[in-house]
């Protein structure tokens, strides 16, 4: 009866509260993000687990016939690019009428035929370069269903038995993920996890524990009373509980609710390109019920933590706190340099990690060494406002003097904002770098020159074939590639070598530079790499005969732009069973892959985790402004002087904002410095972010003014 008593009692207070609504909306929020944000991790795990198991089981199992085993289908995984990614094509050829069938495919097409994945059939990258396509493969046989997958039956003119695989049947019993399928081109499980952690997982906590300490003066005040009043320590948790129930129940039902959609349909994710698999989620059902059900708990759990022990005869005003929150300042230091120079000390698998586990303590870390500095500041500030008759600065620094707690919370948000964003946005343009390096490499060299590769054996007829697929006026010229030493021949007759301006002789000559603008900027990047170009004359059918893989130069008479598209399908149709096509000096540098991808997911989380933080940082500016304000009112209005709260607002939340963004963005700085990243580009970005933590700074001190003078003018006397 007592404990239902008392959670009433917490309930009525709560919304009656100093900052009442504004702590009922925080924890309401915080549950809700925490919850999801818990069970996007869970879901995780079980996307990389499904993703595990499916890729293993379409993975080919080899034939061994000293075992007895009969090999019933010959399998050959090649890789594909796109304009904006890799993928994989895998090309079969059935030696039995009841030859093995991987995951999702429920027969083999007939020769000169395709099966694609869903998400390769309705992109535009064009799942006809490599056949007829006939139909598409079940997510069940795929990593994902937004994975580029395809199995390609090659004509019988083109088959190449003996570079492919005998294979007696799928599901090799790897313990791990196999050399092949989606996962090669995006972010790996550690990966993956420790940027969850750092740009989701800790905004989620942080929301937590701001949430719970709104209006954190006025409920202390309380605790004390009641307190004194005889209340014992279980009484007061239950007043706390019955505070915090409410919100933290809504906020754990909408949760649940923005949840169970996953459970019933493939969930498309924004800006990633990635499908959320629903039978991954149902596997991992119970555990989302926990999430769900624990992580209010958990919420209500820690607002009672969190709530500061009363101890009997101790003052309820506000007191210096000289050794509060020191030890902060002893391992913030430690945090860091094991941060900076930790990784030296650990081999290159560990790097990471450390990294992102050190980058997640320090930023943890920094908003208390700030409070701590400003509070350590607030005496001598107090001490010049009184000695120049300055109220507000006077005001300012007993209120920064009273602890660093306050001044903690209200730039912990603004402080992790800008570490993550500055970290995220580095990480970012890493790999950017890489792709707008491509990018601008592939736009200046065009596409007039470009380099077909057969990766399986092929011969003159096929070529000449290849060379009328392609149309009038096209030359396709055998390269006669030589690693070992650095070079490429050119081997043509001296017709073809007369209309490129090169000089016709059977030893090779060094191509410094071409008539031919196309050729021209591919021989400068192939030089570049070191790699050099030369020309001469020669049978193009011994080059041909003698290269397992030969390589071609394709060009066209007038210099024109060739499509990629188009002769990769030619080359597919007429030159060789299996082949890559790129701009002739690229060297196969591009097609997206990892680097885009992995940018993409960065993007998402950064943008999820700092979304949180804007929303963390406005609840707490939002609760030290009313408290501000109705501390202030009295005077205010005794006095008739408004522009106080101007004055006290630049001191006491302009000035420590300030503080927490220089101190972010020199650590920010130094917690990247292991990351290969440019000093210019980390300058740069670091630079903006700054920029923006000012502007926020600023906006938050001319709100808190505001929101005090508010909360003022409402203030009238009572007799209480």
């Amino acid at each position: 009866m007592l404990r239902r008593q008392l959670l009433r009692m917490g309930r009525a207070a709560a919304w009656a509260a100093e900052a009442g609504r504004v702590r009922f909306f925080a924890l309401f929020a915080a549950t809700l993000v925490v919850t999801v944000a818990l069970a996007g991790f869970v879901l995780a795990v079980a996307s990389f687990d499904g993703r595990t198991e499916r890729s293993v089981d379409r993975w080919a199992q080899i034939a061994r016939p000293a075992s007895g085993e009969e090999a019933g289908l010959l399998w050959l995984p090649t890789i594909a690019r796109s304009e904006d990614r890799q993928y994989d094509v895998v090309y079969v050829e059935p030696l039995t009428a009841d030859a093995p069938l991987p995951p999702g495919v429920s027969h083999w097409p007939e020769p000169g035929e395709v099966l694609v994945s869903p998400a390769l059939k309705n992109s535009d990258v064009g799942a006809d370069e490599f056949g007829r396509v006939v139909g598409t493969i079940d997510p069940r046989g795929l990593e994902a269903p937004g994975e580029y997958f395809a199995y390609v039956r090659p004509t019988a003119d083109l088959l190449s038995s003996k570079e492919m695989i005998k294979v007696s049947g799928f599901h090799s019993g790897l313990q791990r993920m196999p050399p092949l399928g989606e996962h090669l081109y995006t972010l790996g499980f550690t990966e993956f996890l420790w940027l969850y952690a750092t740009l989701i997982g800790l905004p989620a906590v942080l929301f937590v524990v701001i949430a719970a300490r709104v209006g954190a003066a006025a409920r202390d005040r309380r605790t004390a009373v009641l307190a004194t009043l005889g209340a014992s320590s279980g009484a007061r948790r239950w007043f706390t509980v019955g505070e915090a129930a409410l919100p933290v129940a809504f906020g754990g039902i909408l949760a649940m609710a923005s949840i169970a959609p996953v459970l019933a349909v493939d969930v498309p994710l924004p800006v990633v390109d990635f499908v959320l698999y629903a039978p991954d989620a149902r596997t991992v059902t119970a555990q989302l019920a926990m999430a769900a059900l624990g992580t209010p708990v958990a919420v209500v759990a820690a607002v009672v933590l969190l709530q500061p022990a009363y101890k009997p005869g101790g003052s309820t005003r506000p007191a210096l706190r000289r050794r509060r929150g020191e030890w902060m300042l002893w391992l913030f230091p430690v945090a860091l340099f094991g941060t900076v120079r930790g990784g030296d000390f650990l081999p290159l698998e560990l790097r990471l990690s450390a990294l992102a586990a050190g980058s997640i303590v320090t930023l943890a870390l920094l908003p208390g060494v700030v409070g701590a500095v400003v509070a350590a500041a607030g005496p001598a500030m107090a001490r010049a406002g009184a000695a120049r008759g300055r109220a507000g600065l006077l005001i300012a620094g007993r209120r920064l003097a009273a602890g660093p707690r306050p001044v903690t919370r209200l730039v912990a948000a603004l402080v992790i904002a800008i570490g993550l964003a500055g970290q995220g946005q580095i990480m970012v343009s890493l790999f950017t770098e890489m792709t707008q390096r491509a990018d601008s490499m592939a736009s200046r060299l065009g596409t007039s020159a470009l380099k077909v590769t057969a990766t399986t054996p092929t011969s003159p007829a096929r070529v000449r074939s290849f060379q009328r697929e392609l149309g009038t006026g096209m030359r396709v010229l055998p390269l006669w590639t030589r690693p070992d030493k650095g070079r490429i021949d050119i081997v043509a007759d001296c017709a073809d070598l007369k209309s490129l301006k090169i000089p016709c002789k059977a030893t090779p000559v060094d191509i410094r530079a071409a008539e031919n603008g196309g050729l021209n900027r591919a021989i400068e990047m192939e030089n570049a790499s070191g790699t050099r170009v030369f020309a001469r004359t020669g049978h193009a059918e011994k080059v041909i005969s003698e290269t397992g893989r030969p390589s071609f130069l394709v060009m066209a008479d007038d210099g024109r732009q060739l499509s990629i598209s188009a002769a990769r399908k030619a080359a597919n149709a007429e030159l060789a069973m299996a082949n890559t096509v790129h701009v002739f000096g690229m060297n196969g540098i591009g097609g997206g892959g990892a680097p885009l991808i992995a940018e993409r997911w960065l993007e998402l989380l950064s943008l999820s985790g700092i979304s949180v933080i804007a929303v963390v940082a406005g609840i707490g500016a939002m609760s030290q402004f009313i408290r501000a304000g109705g501390e202030m009112s009295p005077v205010s209005v005794i006095s008739g002087n408004r522009k106080v709260y101007y004055t006290v607002s630049a001191w006491s939340v302009l000035a420590p904002a300030l503080v927490a963004v220089l101190a972010a963005v020199v650590v920010s700085w130094s917690i990247t410095t292991p990351l290969p990243a440019s000093d210019e580009n980390r300058l740069e970005t670091l630079a903006t972010v700054g920029a923006a933590g000012f502007v926020c700074a600023a906006v938050m001190a001319l709100w808190g003014a505001r929101t005090a003078a508010a909360a003022a003018a409402a203030w009238r006397p009572s007799g209480g």
